[in-house]
């Protein structure tokens, strides 16, 4: 058989194979095959009537609660009468660039890092430098603009702000506290432990309660802070202690004959770490380290409870009004969507990375 044949059947060949592996998934007998098709049939339906409710029978841009009262399906107008409390909150009107560029900073170097799979030295340097910006655009006074009071720092600059520099001002204190644990001196090594099973045996709750209402009795009265700073430094070290926990199982997965391997080269233990042990580490753990992001990012959420406004919070803020609040859902579901596209963002890129963790392995067999 030519090689122009066996490319022209190639197709064939594997949707043959796939619905092969499907009959014999969920149609290997007549059990099988009835609840396949009854599950299938029932999620048909479900889809169906929540394509007609959120698109067929909604309400789509601008109209008043009157209008939406006659509308059988969503009521999409909501959010375009709300959409700037929902992503925002209270920040000023007139302001509102500000937190949009600061965050559009903050995603460009999140993407310009992962597509060059984030290099140490210039991953520091740009995200310290997009968080300086963040907080002078939000802030207003570095750049000589209208000062912002961090208690109006609502919706999407919170989320950035708290959930993304948290992650990664965690992730090093995580790499210190699994090396010290892992094989630091015995008393370093005890007071990292302790440190680590101590924050995962609290709620973040407790943490961010501590930090926002129990540590300012503890000040001096003359010092000042603000709450928003506060919960950034909680959120960071809770982080940090579950990043040590994931940088520690890939240590231990580290063949001791690579430790001894830079022992023999006459390597100091700084450029062991740094050159041999911690990149064979930290590929083993993208996995954990992955869902530790996600995790981290989504309890963001939790910060409402101490008066600190996420995008839930302005969401609620958004339909306090009760003309609105039959319509909560529509408010709701965007910014699930929101959500659901940031965490399927991080999790196709650690995908990413595990594949060109294989090819490189791979390339070293």
């Amino acid at each position: 058989m030519s090689e122009a044949e066996l490319l022209r059947r190639q197709p064939a060949r594997l949707i043959g194979s796939r619905l092969e592996r499907i009959r014999s998934e969920y149609f290997q007998n007549r059990t099988a095959a009835a609840l396949t098709l009854l599950f299938g049939g029932l999620a048909a339906v479900l889809a169906l009537k929540a394509f007609d409710w959120a698109f067929l029978s909604a309400r789509w841009g601008d109209g008043d609660p009157e209008v939406c009262e006659t509308v059988a399906g969503a009521c999409w107008a909501f959010v375009w009468e709300k959409w700037s409390v929902i992503l925002l909150g209270a920040f000023p009107r007139e302001e509102m660039w500000r937190p949009f560029v600061g965050v559009g900073l903050v995603l460009c170097v999140l993407v310009t890092l992962g597509a060059l799979r984030w290099p140490p030295r210039r991953s520091v340097l740009l995200l310290l430098a997009a968080f300086i910006a963040l907080f002078s655009l939000l802030d207003g006074r570095p750049l000589g603009l209208e000062q912002v009071d961090m208690v109006r720092w609502h919706g999407i600059a919170v989320v950035t702000f708290l959930g993304v520099f948290s992650i990664f001002a965690g992730f090093p204190i995580g790499i210190l506290l699994a090396l010290a644990r892992f094989n630091g001196p015995p008393l370093l090594s005890w007071l990292a432990a302790g440190y680590i099973e101590v924050i995962r045996a609290v709620p973040l709750v407790t943490v961010l309660f501590f930090g926002v209402f129990v540590l300012p009795l503890l000040l001096p009265p003359s010092m000042k802070y603000e709450p928003l700073a506060v919960t950034l430094l909680a959120l960071t070290l809770f982080h940090a202690a579950y990043f040590a926990e994931d940088v520690r199982s890939g240590l231990q997965s580290i063949p001791r004959g690579q430790w001894e391997a830079g022992e023999a080269l006459g390597l100091g233990y700084t450029v062991r770490i740094r050159c041999i042990i911690l990149p064979q580490a930290l590929s083993v753990s993208i996995p954990s380290l992955t869902n530790t992001v996600i995790g981290g990012f989504k309890d963001t959420s939790l910060v409402a409870i101490v008066g600190i406004f996420d995008l839930l919070a302005t969401t609620r803020m958004a339909y306090s009004d009760p003309a609105w609040q039959p319509y909560a859902l529509e408010g709701l579901l965007v910014v699930g969507i929101l959500y659901l596209i940031a965490c399927s963002a991080i999790s196709r890129h650690s995908q990413t990375m595990e594949q060109h963790v294989a090819g490189w392995m791979a390339l070293r067999k």
